[in-house]
């Protein structure tokens, strides 16, 4: 019986890992319907500007859910931007919130300057960057999709995520109690220290979890005793 406790270990560990990798591939599937979904809707609000048409309804859309694309995008959504005819730059621009709403104020303009080409060229090289922006992010879910489907094969990948997800548990309860904020969760957990610490647990772990089923766990407890006594 005593054997079994370190294969008990190993499955529950995994299971935990394998339950994270599953929820990672939803979350990553619903985060890519929603992407291809939001350009979509951007390229046919887009396509009526430049035949001089605002669709309104469809802006409203796109504004609304600006701010949660803009959140799900992260570094991939913000960029050093410099506004077409401009001489200055902006650092740190959020490109999905602040685009929405300069293409519309374009359009006004292109509208009221009686469709100039100046205009209706700086219309163009705003919706450009927005959609190139937005067909990069895909990409990277896509190529992300494809390595989440290679890890629900990969039990060693199971494991690791099991040993993360209980390393950085304290963590998460401090996130889920309302004492920080789900971006400071997020980078705390990603931490490369954090990391560091999850490897040498893993590490131990799965070490500690094979001694343990071939020796059984009355004898590696004398020899974990055997080792701190110096005998």
């Amino acid at each position: 019986m005593d054997k079994w406790i370190g294969v008990i270990a190993l499955i529950i560990v995994s299971v935990i890992g394998l339950l994270r990798v599953i929820r990672k591939v939803k979350a990553q599937s619903e985060y890519r319907n929603f992407a291809i979904n939001y350009l979509n809707n951007f390229r046919e609000f887009s396509s009526g500007l430049m035949n001089e048409s605002f669709d309104a309804e469809k802006y409203q859309w796109l504004k609304l859910n600006s701010s949660k694309m803009q959140i799900m995008m992260g570094s991939y959504g913000v960029a050093t931007y410099k506004p077409p005819g401009a001489n200055f730059m902006y650092n740190n621009y959020q490109v999905i919130v602040n685009g929405i709403t300069e293409i519309k104020d374009m359009y006004v303009r292109m509208v009221d300057g009686f469709g100039l080409s100046l205009e209706k060229k700086m219309l163009r090289e705003s919706i450009g960057m927005i959609d190139d922006i937005l067909l990069t992010y895909i990409g990277y879910l896509e190529n992300n999709s494809e390595e989440l489907t290679k890890e629900l094969k990969n039990p060693f990948v199971w494991f690791r995520e099991g040993v993360r997800f209980i390393v950085t548990f304290p963590i998460y309860l401090m996130h889920w109690s309302g004492l920080i904020r789900y971006n400071t969760y997020s980078s705390i957990s990603n931490n490369i220290f954090v990391k560091f610490i999850s490897f040498i647990v893993g590490i131990i772990a799965f070490i500690s979890s094979i001694v343990t089923i071939v020796t059984g766990y009355t004898a590696f407890t004398e020899i974990i005793h055997n080792f701190i006594d110096g005998k």
